[in-house]
């Protein structure tokens, strides 16, 4: 932690009077040693220098895309952009971490073994997000995907992973989780959600989903789910159709009356018209809080609120390091100092 803070630091300095936005800037931490690389390709640079274990840090901007091969740790700064005056007055900015391109994680095996730990937090991707290769022991936290599948499109077939989260993410249209053994979304936003094996295990809680398919088997916790949909298709073809027998389902807050129909494990499920509401669409920005009369209706399996903003760790888009918010650099220095002023907000320490 401090050491990424130091390196935070470091950059506001390096950069002088310049906006921090405007600065391409990526850190390799290996242990005491911390490399500097700027511009469009300071990701790829940095990345192809890492070794497993590394710390890569990115500062605000957009980078282009490098697939992932090792077991790094990726802090971006952010995927919200918040530069407004209100922001600016409060010492309250944010800009985001832009990774352009598609890229694949296809991390390469050490001593023969799939390497472990890979963990990825504060980026923004617009484009489509492939896992290649088996992936253990992987955390996603904090970012917005468009499109993030575990496929290998070279041999057309869903890739394995165990104990893959994904925390306080969003992803715009697809999250399609192949072969996953001990899989956990939580407390994330997901547009669409594809297929996985008969022998996955994957528990979905405190979500908000738009659209399941009816492929998709998994434990379903404290969710709000708007339109189960045919597998292979956008829409629902006339109607609404239901999750799979060998599902479970708890305590989840459905539009559609026959979501759960087909289901044999269910238990305190709530069944509610979410037409007009945030729950129907998917947004960037949306909060999706719950309506202030529904907080004392709708309880999860653990007294909490169901969706993003229940359980153990509400949904927020506060990254886990400390981030700069806001500086100020003299442009010239005084009796040989340059006098630095900056505001830090403290990380996100709930997770």
């Amino acid at each position: 932690m401090k050491k990424v803070l130091f390196s935070l630091v470091m950059v506001c300095v390096a950069i002088g009077s310049a906006k921090a936005q405007d600065v391409l800037l990526a850190t390799l931490q290996k242990g005491e040693t911390t490399q500097y690389f700027y511009g469009s390709d300071a990701f790829k640079e940095a990345m192809e220098a890492a070794e497993n274990g590394n710390t890569i840090t990115l500062g605000a901007g957009t980078y282009n895309a490098i697939d992932i091969t090792k077991a790094v740790s990726i802090y971006g700064n952010g995927y919200e952009m918040r530069a407004d005056t209100t922001s600016q007055k409060e010492g309250n900015m944010a800009f985001p971490t832009r990774i352009a391109g598609d890229f694949a994680i296809a991390l390469e095996a050490v001593n023969d073994a799939p390497a472990k730990g890979l963990y990825i937090e504060g980026i923004y991707s617009a484009d489509r997000v492939r896992i290649t290769k088996h992936l253990s022991a992987a955390s996603f936290v904090k970012c917005r995907f468009q499109n993030l599948t575990f496929w290998d499109a070279e041999n057309k077939n869903m890739t394995t992973s165990d104990g893959v989260s994904i925390i306080h993410c969003r992803v715009a249209s697809w999250l399609e989780p192949g072969d996953s053994q001990n899989m956990v979304v939580s407390n994330s936003i997901i547009n669409y959600l594809g297929s996985n094996t008969t022998t996955s295990s994957i528990l979905l809680q405190n979500n908000v989903i738009i659209g399941p398919t009816n492929s998709l088997i998994g434990t379903f916790r404290n969710n709000i789910i708007y339109d189960i949909r045919y597998y292979n298709s956008f829409e629902s073809q006339g109607g609404f159709t239901s999750l799979k027998s060998e599902c479970n389902a708890y305590n989840n807050l459905c539009h559609s009356p026959s979501a759960l129909n087909d289901v044999i494990v269910k238990d305190s499920n709530y069944d509610v018209n979410l037409n007009g509401t945030p729950f129907a669409s998917y947004s960037d920005e949306s909060k999706y809080p719950l309506p202030d009369e529904w907080l004392t209706q709708y309880i999860g399996t653990d007294g909490t609120q169901v969706g993003i903003h229940g359980g153990s760790s509400p949904f927020n888009t506060i990254l886990t390091i400390p981030t700069i918010v806001s500086k100020n650099i003299a442009p010239k220095t005084e009796n040989g100092k340059l006098k630095v002023s900056i505001t830090v907000k403290v990380g996100d320490n709930t997770l």
